[in-house]
């Protein structure tokens, strides 16, 4: 579970950095529009809060209960899928970056799923 914490604490910082120090390349290439000053403004908060999710997961990783840190991993993973399955629904039918999305995020939930009944195994044996 510690592994599975520190990538996700890389991934958050990373992508985060990504969003906060090239918002217009961001919104463009990967989200698809074009986004006014703003947009870019709003962009950088919300992709700096991404690097916050990721110094916490990282903070925690290595002083943490890795049992909850993994729930909470696991909950905001599907707080994203939850998100892209409403745009879904209300937006209409997606273009295949948001179906993979969801795919990767089924199965990155399901891998911490999988590690927190490994660790409860270990526990109980």
């Amino acid at each position: 579970m510690k592994l599975y914490a520190i990538i996700n604490g890389v991934f958050y910082i990373l992508y985060g950095l990504y969003g906060v120090f090239m918002p217009e390349h961001l919104a463009t290439n990967v989200m698809g529009w074009t986004p006014d000053l703003l947009g870019l403004h709003q962009i950088r908060a919300m992709w700096m809060s991404s690097v916050g999710f990721g110094i916490i997961i990282l903070m925690m990783s290595t002083k943490g209960n890795l049992a909850v840190l993994t729930k909470a991993i696991v909950f905001l993973t599907l707080c994203f899928m939850v998100g892209r399955i409403l745009g879904l629904v209300i937006d209409g039918t997606g273009p295949n970056q948001t179906y993979g999305e969801i795919g990767f995020e089924v199965f990155w939930s399901g891998l911490g799923l999988f590690l927190l009944s490994r660790a409860k195994l270990k526990t109980t044996n």
